[in-house]
């Protein structure tokens, strides 16, 4: 369904910064065995679903591409708010995206901490490259942006409000972040498999993210409340984003 290749081509048109790009897509290729470590620990030892290379380029492009459309509706970031340039903001999400899941392969309970503590110094490394006058701030955004990606921790920056929303967004054709058991056959993985399509768009001044599904059958809901919902809700964009579901010929739409 996805290619590492086809989405790094799309991550590269998104980020429309070369010098960027080529930073991420070299630490992407250079920590590529850390995607597929926690890969191979999350569906051989947790026996869970995909959590490797292909999860964290679709979290970046999704979380890029609600950058951009938060930017089209004049929502400052918060790296701007804080009077940096939307650069910054673009570093954030990459490398918050890039390395949020890689904590897995400490364990899977509070692996958002251990993803912020094993992405310490790759970040450090790479804000060197990046950013000379204030690194330790960018460091400390992009860490916040790993840390805050679990529904569980109540995001503090839009930046990382961006990275779990996009997160929450992979659950096309079994690609839940909602952890099930692979060889399980209940609620968990019948809904897992119900949704087949997600995609981003431009809504409405009042709601200016829209985020479409396309789902088999109404088991899929019960992937949208239980994922999606919650990390929508424990970020800063709460109440400016519309999911418009599609069921069939049913269509149904809410706000969180």
């Amino acid at each position: 369904m996805y290619t590492e290749e086809g989405l790094l081509s799309e991550i590269r048109e998104l980020l429309e910064d070369e010098e960027l790009y080529e930073l991420y897509e070299r630490a992407f290729r250079e920590y590529r065995y850390y995607f597929e470590t926690t890969n191979y620990i999350v569906l051989n030892v947790y026996q869970f679903n995909d959590h490797g290379p292909i999860h964290v380029l679709l979290t970046t492009r999704r979380a890029l591409e609600l950058l951009n459309i938060i930017r089209k509706f004049g929502i400052q970031t918060t790296a701007e708010k804080l009077g940096k340039p939307f650069r910054w903001s673009k570093f954030i999400v990459a490398f918050g995206a890039l390395f949020h899941d890689i904590g897995n392969m400490v364990h899977r309970v509070n692996h958002y901490g251990f993803s912020a503590f094993l992405a310490e110094p790759i970040v450090e490394k790479l804000v060197a490259e990046f950013e000379r006058d204030d690194p330790l701030l960018l460091k400390a955004l992009t860490l916040n942006a790993i840390y805050t990606h679990d529904e569980h921790v109540p995001c503090t920056t839009i930046e990382g409000s961006l990275v779990t929303i996009a997160d929450g967004c992979d659950m096309e054709a079994g690609r839940s972040r909602l952890a099930h058991k692979r060889d399980r056959v209940d609620i968990h993985a019948v809904s897992a498999l119900a949704i087949e399509r997600v995609d981003i768009k431009e809504g409405t001044m009042e709601q200016p993210i829209l985020i479409e599904i396309w789902m088999k059958h109404l088991a899929g809901i019960f992937q949208v409340d239980e994922i999606l919902t919650k990390k929508v809700k424990s970020s800063l964009l709460s109440g400016k984003v519309k999911l418009r579901i599609h069921v069939g010929e049913e269509l149904m739409e809410k706000v969180i």
